[in-house]
């Protein structure tokens, strides 16, 4: 596809201290996680700059209103100033209708997953209690599928900084992915032996997993056994580019991911030079029919299409894309946001 005929028009709203994460919530709400300042998980030392963490608002039904900063009330075990959001994901009961959103937050001494209640009509999340358990090591993003209960990425294996530099530097196919269960309040490990295990979604019926390693260079797919949690791969996609967050259009059955074309402008970027020109990409991933035979991969014709490109003039830094009614948000690790209005995709 060719960018011109995709994009009819893309805009910077109002800058914001980064964008790493976007859930897009049904109303057309999507939250935003901004100001993520120091990559614990990451091989070098970060130079991002002190900033508030914050989570944001933007209104897919209300382009206009731009940007909206959402009150964060405390708790007991939860001050604001001490937020340093990275992957996110939520849970909306199915009779209240009530959103739950779960952040990964980088405390100074640990790791912690926060869970917010979203009272939209006061541009507030209401902070409810923070989870944490030692399985917890390197958490970058996770998906919620019941309450209190999510499958998270840990980017790497080790706590240790020097041991996470080598790791990185080396390649390591040594983290993980786990799985918390808000009943027993345990945790275990499903997935092993990957290369920086980063975004995470799942299709709607429960039964696939998708993850993106950003070293691997992978968009792995698993089957999930709804009883137990347990995964069982079914399929290795090779990329590219290293992709970062998934998001699961449930219209289409489209996966949409940011990713970072150029690996080595993106350490640069992240860890030595914020104003270093890191380039952003941004792909629509189209599964296809599912095999049902009973052998072979799951997706045997899956199509790849560009929609988005930059070389970090517009955006510095993709990390996670979201569409919705013929418009697209795109969002990055420590930049600014992005919002395209769309014209007509092959269906």
């Amino acid at each position: 596809m060719v960018l011109s005929e995709l994009l009819k028009m893309c805009l910077l709203p109002r800058p914001v201290n980064g964008s790493e994460d976007i859930v897009l919530l049904q109303s057309g709400h999507a939250l935003i996680s901004s100001g993520l300042h120091e990559i614990k998980s990451g091989s070098v030392s970060s130079h991002i700059p002190p900033r508030d963490g914050n989570i944001l608002l933007f209104d897919f039904n209300k382009p206009e209103d731009n940007v909206k900063k959402l009150n964060l009330l405390s708790s007991s075990t939860f001050d604001p100033k001490q937020l340093n959001p990275h992957g996110m994901s939520y849970w909306q009961d199915p009779d209240s209708g009530t959103v739950w959103l779960y952040v990964v937050n980088h405390l100074l001494d640990g790791e912690a997953i926060e869970v917010f209640e979203y009272i939209p009509n006061e541009y507030s999340l209401k902070h409810v209690k923070q989870i944490q358990h030692s399985m917890l090591v390197s958490p970058n993003d996770l998906l919620v599928v019941g309450p209190d209960s999510f499958y998270f990425t840990d980017d790497h294996y080790f706590r240790n900084h020097l041991l996470k530099v080598i790791e990185g530097y080396l390649q390591l196919p040594i983290s993980s992915v786990g799985f918390y269960d808000g009943e027993t309040q345990e945790a275990r490990q499903v997935a092993s032996s990957l290369k920086f295990p980063n975004g995470i979604n799942m299709s709607p019926d429960g039964r696939f997993l998708y993850i993106t390693t950003a070293v691997g260079l992978e968009l792995i797919i698993y089957k999930r056994n709804k009883t137990d949690n347990s995964l069982a791969l079914a399929q290795i996609i090779q990329m590219v580019d290293s992709c970062d967050n998934l998001f699961f259009h449930v219209d289409t059955g489209d996966l949409w991911t940011g990713c970072h074309p150029r690996v080595i402008d993106t350490i640069q970027h992240l860890y030595h030079n914020v104003s270093h020109r890191s380039g952003s990409l941004v792909l629509r991933i189209r599964l296809g029919p599912e095999n049902v035979v009973g052998h072979g991969v799951p997706f045997p014709d899956y199509t790849i299409d560009q929609i988005y490109s930059n070389d970090g003039r517009q955006l510095k830094g993709s990390s996670v894309a979201v569409y919705y009614e013929g418009n697209m948000l795109v969002g990055t690790v420590v930049d600014n946001l992005l919002y395209c209005e769309v014209k007509s995709l092959q269906p």
